[in-house]
């Protein structure tokens, strides 16, 4: 039996264990959670990344740019405090580097918030002149369905103008990109449904019933006129290659009428080769062989065999023909350039100097070198016809300047060469930039009728004004701009403000207001005393940008937007 003493001392003992551990325990507790004010800090760090994060999604920043900084965050929400017993301050320095790491993303997310708007702005700004280049093609190629595009260059034009965030600029650029894609396929399915409309011609010249294919001939420029979407085109792309293929198998019965119609268009070919004194021989043992060859078909492959072999020679002698054509018209132009020019000099009283009135078309100081490139890298039968295309707007271009340089209509009237290209472009009904090199004058047309006139500067003899039918696809208002060339270069200028600028080309090519000068129009693009006294950068021509007065710069900015039309002649 215990005693009572026995059992007090033992309550004792049990007592005085049971304090030790609850002193433990609470030691414990301070040592592991003492520093609540730093994981405060951090928790309410996260928050504020959290909501970042949730507003540059929301505001449109793609996920593939936010993504390195959701992978940091994942990775500093799955580390943990250090257990330290007795010391808080390794607990402490976790939560405070936990903190300053999640502020560090913060201030990441506001710089990539503000460098994907700059950089999605850019390229919605580069898809809308993609968009108004390739519309413009299209309706100076005569493609009345172009016009259904026209309302949305306006809308995204309005879009691109009101547009502050990523998505803003991203939607922009979607809609660009898909009218892009579907005038680039218009082309291609109007280029297939004259396959299928000569396809269906050989059949009838064959005299068989081809009402019924017809027909469908009918139907798919129903669907032609009526698509709106690069969807629709690729649609019709295909359903018509089916046609064409079933018309092909049908055609097997006719191949004989068809591939001498094929002969004839290779002969015809072989004509035109000559008229460039293209050395024709192979081409027409070539056209014997295939001749030869139809009249030895007898089975359906034979005849299919030969049928691809005069498709084949028929696209050799056209990549034949068409680069003779440009090599042709290209030696011309280059003579035109150079005869006139040669004849119609400018003799500078400042430097004693002699120079070409058209030096903007020449090979040597002009653009006429991007004509040699380009014909000298083509390859296929489309890109000697953009060649081909290219050389005849340079034509036009120059042939616009030789009448208007002998034009003794004033500046400030309406000229002739201006509605002819106007009309050129199918530009009648709307608002264009006209540009005369000769006169160093800028005309405003709006519906043809001219609006304002003034007197501009544009390039000098090295750094000319590239001619050509161009689209205004950057407007700033204020900006700077910077040269691109190193210092000490004859070429490099210091940061200048500009207060209105619109680029019209590529590679910086703008409209623009040019403070230092005080002299504009005829002869202010060749060495010369401005005025203002400015002769390094004022005693010259500009460096391919078109300057005019801040004033007259003002009124332009306020009277044209994205995409408006630029023609320079």
């Amino acid at each position: 039996m215990t005693s009572g003493r026995g059992l007090s001392r033992q309550l004792k003992q049990t007592i005085i264990l049971l304090v030790l551990m609850a002193l433990l325990f609470s030691l414990l507790l301070n040592a592991c959670g003492s520093d609540s004010q730093s994981k405060q800090e951090a928790q309410q760090n996260k928050i504020a990344l959290d909501r970042l994060i949730a507003q540059a999604q929301d505001i449109g920043v793609p996920d593939t740019f936010l993504q390195p900084i959701l992978n940091q965050e994942s990775q500093l929400v799955t580390t943990t405090a250090p257990f330290m017993l007795l010391s808080d301050q390794p607990d402490k320095d976790y939560y405070g580097n936990i903190a300053q790491r999640y502020h560090f993303l913060s201030i990441q997310i506001k710089g990539l918030e503000a460098q994907v708007t700059q950089q999605l702005g850019y390229q919605a700004a580069l898809d809308m002149q993609n968009f108004e280049s390739i519309l413009s093609q299209r309706q100076s190629q005569g493609f009345i369905e172009a016009a259904a595009f026209v309302d949305q260059v306006t809308q995204d034009q309005t879009m691109l103008e009101q547009a502050r965030y990523p998505k803003d600029f991203l939607e922009v650029s979607s809609n660009a990109r898909n009218a892009t894609q579907a005038l680039s396929l218009m082309g291609p399915a109007n280029d297939q449904l004259t396959t299928l409309h000569n396809a269906i011609q050989q059949l009838d010249d064959s005299g068989l019933d081809v009402s019924a294919l017809q027909q469908q001939e009918q139907d798919d420029q129903t669907i032609f006129h009526n698509a709106i979407d690069a969807e629709n085109f690729q649609q019709l792309i295909d359903q018509i290659k089916a046609q064409v293929q079933a018309i092909t198998t049908l055609s097997t019965q006719a191949i004989p009428s068809v591939g001498a119609t094929k002969l004839n268009q290779f002969s015809d070919n072989i004509e035109q080769m000559k008229r460039y004194q293209i050395d024709t021989s192979s081409y027409q043992k070539q056209l014997l062989s295939d001749r030869a060859a139809l009249n030895d078909a007898r089975t359906i492959n034979d005849y299919l065999t030969i049928s691809a072999r005069i498709d084949n020679d028929i696209e050799a002698a056209r990549i034949t023909m068409l680069r003779e054509e440009a090599n042709y018209l290209l030696q011309h132009y280059n003579q035109e350039v150079n005869n006139w020019g040669a004849s119609h000099q400018y003799h500078d009283q400042f430097d004693d100097q002699v120079y070409q009135l058209d030096y903007e078309y020449d090979e040597a100081h002009g653009f006429g070198s991007e004509l040699d490139t380009a014909l000298k890298n083509a390859r296929t039968a489309d890109d000697y016809q953009a060649v081909i295309d290219r050389i005849n707007t340079f034509t036009l271009h120059l042939k616009a300047m030789e009448t208007d340089e002998s034009d003794t209509t004033p500046y400030t009237q309406p000229h002739e060469t201006d509605l002819q290209l106007i009309q050129h472009y199918k530009l009648s009904n709307s608002s264009v930039i006209v540009v005369s090199l000769v006169e160093q004058a800028l005309r405003f047309y709006e519906d043809g009728k001219l609006i304002k006139a003034f007197h501009i500067t544009t390039g000098q003899y090295e750094r000319p004004t590239p001619p050509g039918l161009w689209q205004i696809f950057v407007r700033q208002s204020p900006t700077i701009f910077t040269s691109w060339e190193p210092k000490g270069s004859a070429f490099w200028y210091p940061d200048t403000n500009i207060t209105y600028a619109m680029e019209y080309r590529e590679d910086g090519y703008y409209f623009h207001d040019s403070w230092w000068r005080q002299d504009y129009g005829p002869g202010t693009n060749f060495p010369h005393q401005d005025s203002g006294g400015d002769q390094a950068f004022a005693g010259n021509g500009s460096h391919g940008c078109v300057n005019m007065p801040k004033d007259m710069a003002g009124w332009l900015y306020q009277n044209t937007g994205y995409g408006t039309p630029a023609i320079i002649y």
